[in-house]
């Protein structure tokens, strides 16, 4: 059920006006009528509507004329358009200069009604998917992006800059580091933002299956394709693909990868016809790829194609000092989405994280809180709710089963 609106209606003709204002007043909206242009658009900044509807043909400045001074002062506000000469060429004219809708007279009232309510719901809806757009680019602005060592710092920088920018970005590595939230960080503050934003794991697929994931396939193309489907990159099209692990590509994959990367389009499985795409790449390995391109297991012009530029992120092993930071920003993250009233960390409990070498990196760190959040009697987090495992097990005794350097 929409809610009252408030709905502007402009006409020269008084009857029109009567018409209108009883069947969108009957629907429960507020309606305030001009019988001009110029008069409505003073009264649109006063009254500010959330539909507008005009005729097309009237005295002075006209219908169309209007449509593009609304669009140019408030471009979110749908305009529907009246005439008494209703044609296919009327009908492309209105939707081209950026009509909502258009209606022909003699009106049907049931055709009033219909149209009124779409376009409020469009209306609508684009507020919320605007909502929607500022809530994951503020889930993902640099500023969520927690940490204050140097080596972070460096981070940030490059995702800055590569941020304003279409490159091809490669992010390196270990498990649980951040590759997924940089990429989606570089996407949310790029021009491609408004674009989708498309994650698919290379290396958790089987090369066949990852085929018809990657670039679509074609109704019949193999057994149990009952119908024709796109692929991630044609999904991901105006906007970014992020591919995880590719590393594990095939030869065969990362051969019909590059080629898609060099021509801009691709071809579903069981397709001869190529199609266009316009893609933004953000690729991550947690192995290092100089090394497997000079073994020959991973192809030198993919490699350079990836890398243009590269963001290399550091184990948490190596920026202790961002364990506090990052340990109260879980707590405030995990007390308000689980809804305990939890506010921060007892003083004993920073030590027993610091020292602890976080194998899984951040995303273990994350998991340690979110546990602890949720099985804590305190408001305050204290040694008692951590895993045994960071209460007995130091640093040196992990760097020593891992085969890390240390400092002596």
């Amino acid at each position: 059920m929409l809610r009252p609106s408030r709905v502007m209606v402009v006409d020269d003709d008084a009857e029109t006006l009567a018409l209108l204002r009883e069947v969108i007043a009957k629907e429960g909206h507020e309606v305030e009528t001009a019988e001009d242009a110029e008069t409505a658009l003073v009264r649109l900044g006063e009254w500010q509507p959330e539909l507008v509807i005009t005729d097309i043909h009237m005295p002075g400045m006209d219908g169309l004329a209007l449509l593009a001074a609304v669009r140019e002062k408030e471009p979110d506000i749908p305009v529907v358009l009246l005439t008494a000469f209703g044609s296919l060429k009327t009908a492309v004219d209105a939707i081209k200069a950026g009509a909502f809708d258009y209606l022909s007279k003699p009106f049907i009232v049931d055709d009033i009604r219909l149209v009124v309510r779409r376009a409020l719901e469009h209306k609508k809806l684009v507020r919320e998917n605007r909502s929607l757009r500022g809530q994951l680019r503020e889930q993902y602005r640099f500023d969520n992006l927690v940490g204050s060592s140097s080596g972070m710092v460096e981070v940030y920088k490059l995702v800055a800059r590569v941020a304003e920018t279409d490159s091809t970005v490669l992010i390196q590595g270990e498990s649980g580091t951040g590759k997924e939230l940089i990429a989606r960080a570089i996407h949310a503050n790029s021009t491609r933002s408004n674009g989708p934003f498309v994650a698919i794991d290379t290396g958790s697929l089987a090369e066949t299956l990852l085929e018809s994931e990657l670039f679509g396939h074609e109704r019949g193309a193999f057994t149990g394709a009952i119908a024709s489907k796109k692929g991630l990159l044609e999904q991901a099209h105006l906007g970014t693909c992020f591919l995880d692990e590719i590393a594990d590509l095939s030869p065969v994959m990362q051969s019909k990868l590059l080629r898609s990367l060099q021509e801009r389009e691709i071809r579903r499985v069981g397709s001869e016809t190529p199609r266009a795409i316009d893609v933004r790449i953000i690729a991550a390995s947690k192995k290092e790829l100089k090394p497997l391109v000079a073994a020959g297991t991973f192809r030198e012009d993919l490699f350079y194609r990836l890398e243009v530029v590269t963001i290399v992120l550091p184990p948490l092993r190596e920026r202790t000092e961002d364990i506090p930071l990052l340990s109260r920003y879980f707590v405030n993250k995990f007390a308000r989405t689980k809804e305990k009233p939890v506010t921060g960390l007892s003083p004993e409990t920073i030590p027993l994280l610091t020292r602890y070498s976080w194998p899984g990196n951040v995303r273990e760190l994350e998991h340690v809180i979110e546990r602890a959040i949720a099985l804590t009697p305190h408001p305050i987090l204290t040694a008692e709710d951590l895993p045994e495992t960071i209460l007995t097990t130091t640093f040196q005794d992990q760097a020593k089963a891992r085969g890390w350097e240390t400092l002596e």
